[in-house]
């Protein structure tokens, strides 16, 4: 769970991916506000980065749009960021980093 961000999270490994389930825990979340607005489907992909600050650094000089100014705590013990989507494609990007 990540109270934060008022949803609960489960991983199933797929060989050396995961997929994540997001189910919201408040209907004022911004996954319930998603699902209302676009229904079930894919939300995000995150791709795992060895250093999430350079590469938030790398992506905002190439002109990307971070959503959060610094990596936040995710799920599954992660330090996370997303790029907005309308630099994507349409597509949410979440870059994620083990915190160590």
């Amino acid at each position: 769970e990540v109270e934060s961000e008022k949803v609960i999270t489960s991983f199933f490994k797929t060989g050396k991916n995961k997929i994540e389930l997001l189910a919201s825990t408040d209907e004022n979340g911004v996954i319930a506000k998603y699902l209302a607005k676009k229904g079930e489907g894919i939300h995000h992909i995150a791709f795992k980065v060895k250093d999430i600050k350079w590469e938030m650094e790398r992506l905002s000089e190439a002109g990307f749009t971070l959503l959060n100014p610094e990596p936040k705590i995710g799920a599954d013990n992660k330090w996370v960021c997303f790029v907005h989507p309308k630099d994507n494609h349409g597509v949410l990007v979440e870059l994620c980093q083990d915190i160590v």
